[in-house]
């Protein structure tokens, strides 16, 4: 009788461990959930997923593969210099078969042992998993993307365990993303300019702040271009102000494919551009000027109706560094305004540099 009784309150033990190791978990996952819901931008909600996730449920690896056909995901990141790009564990594809080919039709989150063949695409450059749990991330009935949780332990995911709140926690993921990607997407307009589609002036106000900050702390260079159009009033009023939102279009894609990644190009406002070149020397940027000048006087421009013109612009330079007397964004705007104005001066279709002649 007395053996019974033990035994008894040995299982009964057990199962008050267990429940308690279970809401611990629920309360874990609650934590986190709440932590997604809450998230700040497209930034910390990657974070999130990509990191906090990672380290809260004690997991080998965590990768996301996202659908992104039209780019939108990639160009939101890369307008986006504080998020970070998380090389081998934030994936991209543009083809639909590429996910859908880990899923069933029900699109269910997949509990599995780890195959480096059949699981390469989703955990590039990873062999030492053992078993994965793949969550199809759905929205409006249509799949958007895979997150995939790996674990060096065999029995940590093992098919139809644990794939109810798996299937939540991927609609959970699934609605953020989307709610992440129409902020940052709302948030990107109202930072573009919507005649050229580069920045506007609001963005750049934003940047060059950050800009100057990070050249003054890191002791580099930071060259600020400013650009504007020759005579443009001539081409709004000889051929009208369609031909002349033609011509910025096309000045801008110039401007534009003349940049490299890490600098910032935006509208200034009316026929005035202005970049920002990080890292940069004033010789440097010099050449860089020199190069765009050089483009658009080369090129013959279709502003409609059988019309075409040739244009030139006039570029100031200036730039902060440790060697000059331009510390702040102020002095640099300011020396880079007065150096197009010298461009002007001397008759324009030229570069000109702040403190030089």
């Amino acid at each position: 009788m007395q053996q019974d009784a033990a035994t008894l309150q040995a299982r009964l033990d057990a199962l008050i461990r267990i429940a308690k190791s279970n809401e611990r978990k629920q309360e874990n996952f609650q934590k986190y959930e709440l932590s997604l819901l809450n998230s700040n931008g497209l930034g910390e909600l990657l974070a999130l997923i990509l990191e906090e996730h990672k380290v809260r449920f004690q997991l080998t690896e965590v990768t996301l593969l996202l659908l992104d056909p039209e780019y939108e995901f990639q160009r939101l990141i890369e307008a986006s210099p504080n998020i970070p790009g998380w090389p081998k564990r934030l994936l991209f594809t543009d083809n639909h078969h590429t996910i859908a080919q880990y899923f069933s039709l029900q699109q269910r989150p997949r509990l599995t042992a780890f195959s480096p063949f059949q699981h390469q695409i989703l955990f590039p450059g990873h062999s030492n998993l053992r078993s994965v749990a793949l969550l199809p991330l759905v929205r409006q009935q249509r799949l958007i993307g895979s997150l995939n949780l790996g674990s060096r332990k065999a029995e940590r995911f093992q098919a139809n365990i644990g794939t109810q709140f798996l299937q939540h926690l991927a609609a959970v993921v699934s609605a953020c993303l989307e709610n992440a990607r129409l902020h940052e997407h709302i948030k990107l307009v109202g930072l573009r300019d919507p005649l050229t589609g580069v920045n506007n002036r609001r963005f750049f106000d934003q940047r060059v702040e950050e800009e100057v900050s990070r050249a003054l702390r890191t002791q580099s260079p930071l060259s600020c271009l400013f650009i504007d159009l020759d005579h443009f009033k001539r081409v709004n009023d000889q051929h009208g102000h369609q031909a002349g939102d033609i011509l910025l279009k096309q000045v801008a894609e110039i401007l534009n494919d003349s940049m490299r990644s890490c600098d910032v190009i935006a509208r200034y406002g009316g026929e005035e551009f202005v970049a920002l070149l990080a890292d940069t020397t004033q010789s440097a940027a010099s050449d860089i000027a020199n190069r765009i000048r050089e483009s658009i006087e080369a090129t013959e421009f279709e502003v409609g109706h059988g019309i075409r013109l040739k244009q030139t612009l006039s570029i100031g330079l200036a730039t902060l560094s440790d060697t000059n007397s331009i510390k702040n964004t102020r002095q640099l705007l300011q020396a880079a305004d007065q150096a197009v104005y010298a461009a002007k001066l001397a008759g324009r279709n030229k570069v000109r540099l702040h403190g030089t002649s």
